[in-house]
């Protein structure tokens, strides 16, 4: 029996809400008091007066905090820049001077709140005599109104005409360890658990251990689960169920582990500084003894610690598709690239961009509805609109697509097969629009885009108007749009309205909805709930597979598990030596030839696309010779 020590983990997937490297506690950072903001417009606004005040409460399971920043939406209000805001927290008095270099160009007003004025349970926060709040139509939560000084309040009160229910668009950011905090590790193959490609023998794996070094102080805890499987990708059918355990025996070759980390105080964090796994594995070294793995080509498959929801395959999808012949769109193009810009520049085509004045319906982000209105001048379409339907009919001819956000302005990106990367697509609406961004000819994505911006090495990246191929350079005014950049984490909006922000980026984001990419985890743009420094959440892997090979009951046979990262997956394609490529399914029995063995496999989704090539070469050595 061999005892094989899986190496210490660097904890590369956290859960969101969590920070990275060996060693982790809960994050010291949290925003509350989000709004319902299900559609929000971020149109609806009250002024305030020495009768008219408003209230929100926030409830905080521990004060115990460093420090507390309050943020309210204001627009574009500066009232008081000159006449100053009056301010009560739990009944303690602080008056309110807007700082327009704070607020960035977010929109969202911010004071510090002492964070001695804070108390367990109930906050009360009113504000008063000078200023604007907005308001977020919805159900009542945390928000009344007083038309008399703060006497008395009311609830459904809200807006212009004293009829809303809703609360004020209102957010506390507090710099403290919050209640509780998940981690979960990637899945571990025990067989490989370097993940340097090797083929394993028949595994019996009795036993697997988790040790751990963590620090853990009065008031805190830390909690482990584990599963297991024989499969590299989570089934139900064929894994256990998470139990609260340390020990797993026996085992599947595939394991994965969580720890909830909890604290009764927003000042303490338990902290796990190092996790072991140890595990009892009997191989038979003889079954190898003829097989060698001469080479192993496959990508790594990289994932989001986010949840995407891509747009299924479904009526209104082909619709879309069938409508407008996207695929005579694209036709003409001889590359994937040249595909994109051509569905970019009709898109670009279908309309002319904003128009509000005329026709002030802003439509919803569902592409059909985005080109009915336009089309027939029943509304307007903003960069948003551009996006969202090169997003939508990027999608319904197969690809990974999604809208992205940088400030004041709206684009798209898409995964490029070819290039292996996602890439940015901006449509519209302007003229200087309609182009990829590029350096020395390889379009980039929107961090790529944001890293150039902050280092000051923006010389040298040129628009690319495909399928004009005209070269302009990018400015750094330009390049600054990318000081900032979030996407939405869904791109099924043609079949669900919400959650969505309506009216996006005419005014500004203040929908809480977004990812958003922080260089810091202190961020900058702290009136956001989702912020993540980590690039992998922003750009996982798309339609890649990785082969897992080990020995199979039947002589001069290998058994292939297969892993894939491929939205809307149909099926694999496998081809054996010079044959040709066959549909299968796994696991794969791969029958071994004397010599030289290759097999290859690739994903297909329903709409037909093909994924990158894995590929493993196998030497069977011949007994004869």
């Amino acid at each position: 029996m061999d005892r094989v020590v899986v190496p210490p983990h660097d904890f590369a997937q956290p859960t969101p809400g969590q920070v990275q490297g060996r060693t982790v506690g809960l994050i010291n950072l949290a925003c509350v008091g989000a709004t319902n903001e299900n559609g929000v417009r971020g149109n609806i606004s009250e002024t305030l007066s020495s009768t008219h005040h408003a209230r929100v409460t926030f409830d905080l399971s521990s004060a115990a905090v460093a420090s507390a920043e309050l943020l309210f939406y204001v627009n574009g209000n500066s009232t008081t820049g000159n006449k100053p805001m009056r301010l009560l927290v739990n009944d303690q008095p602080l008056s309110h001077r807007q700082d327009r270099s704070r607020m960035l160009t977010g929109g969202w007003d911010r004071t510090t709140i002492p964070a001695a004025y804070l108390v367990q349970g109930e906050n009360e926060f009113i504000f008063a005599d000078n200023g604007v709040l907005y308001v977020d139509p919805g159900p009542d939560q945390h928000s009344s109104r007083s038309f008399d000084g703060g006497q008395t309040w009311h609830q459904g009160t809200l807006g212009p005409n004293n009829d809303l229910q809703g609360n004020y668009m209102v957010r506390l950011r507090l710099k403290g360890h919050p209640p509780a905090g998940q981690l979960t590790s990637p899945i571990i193959d025990l067989a490989d658990p370097d993940h340097k490609g090797r083929i394993a023998s028949r595994l019996h794996i009795d036993a697997v251990r988790l040790s751990v070094q963590k620090k853990q102080p009065s008031g805190t805890e830390i909690q482990f689960e584990m599963r297991s499987g024989s499969t590299p990708s989570f089934d139900p059918e064929r894994w256990t169920p998470w139990q609260h355990r340390t020990t797993v025996h026996p085992s599947g070759r595939y394991l994965q582990w969580r720890a909830t980390l909890r604290s009764q105080s927003a000042a303490t964090t338990p902290v796990l500084e190092n996790i072991v796994l140890e595990a009892d594995i009997r191989e038979d070294p003889a079954a190898l003894a003829k097989i060698h793995l001469v080479e192993l080509d496959q990508p790594a498959i990289v994932r989001s610690s986010y949840e995407f929801t891509y747009m299924p395959a479904h009526s209104r999808l082909t619709q879309l598709r069938q409508e407008n012949r996207l695929e005579e769109v694209v036709a003409p193009g001889q590359t994937e690239l040249e595909k994109f810009a051509l569905l970019r520049h009709w898109i670009h085509s279908q309309w002319i961009g904003w128009q509000g004045d005329k026709y002030p319906y802003c439509p919803t982000w569902d592409p059909l509805e985005i080109l009915d209105v336009t089309r027939n001048d029943r509304g307007y379409g903003m960069c948003t609109h551009y996006s969202a339907v090169f997003a939508g009919c990027a999608a319904a001819l197969g690809y990974a697509s999604r809208v992205l956000i940088v400030d004041h302005h709206c684009l798209a990106e898409v995964w490029s097969e070819d290039l292996q990367k996602w890439i940015l697509q901006d449509t519209g609406p302007n003229r200087d629009f309609n182009a990829t961004y590029e350096r020395d000819g390889v379009p980039l994505n929107a961090l790529e885009m944001h890293q150039a911006f902050i280092e000051d090495k923006v010389a040298g990246i040129q628009f690319n108007k495909r399928p004009q191929q005209t070269l302009e350079p990018v400015s750094n005014g330009w390049a600054r749009l990318f000081v900032r950049f979030g996407i939405p984490l869904r791109n099924d909006h043609l079949i669900a309205a919400a959650p969505a922000e309506l009216h996006h980026g005419e005014n500004e984001y203040h929908w809480n909805g977004y990812l958003w990419w922080s260089d810091d985890s202190d961020p900058q743009y702290s009136e956001y709930s989702l912020q993540t420094s980590r690039p992998e959440d922003f750009y996982w892997s798309v339609n890649h597979t990785r082969l897992y090979l080990q020995t199979a009951d039947q002589p001069q046979t290998l058994q292939l598990d297969l892993e894939t990262a491929t939205p809307n997956f149909s099926h694999y394609l496998v081809r054996i030596d010079q044959g040709g490529w066959k549909k299968r399914t796994a696991p794969l029995q791969w029958q071994l030839q004397p010599g030289s063995n290759e097999l290859a496999v690739r994903s297909v989704n329903v709409f037909g696309k093909e994924g990158r090539i894995a590929r493993a070469r196998v030497l069977l050595k011949d007994e004869t010779l």
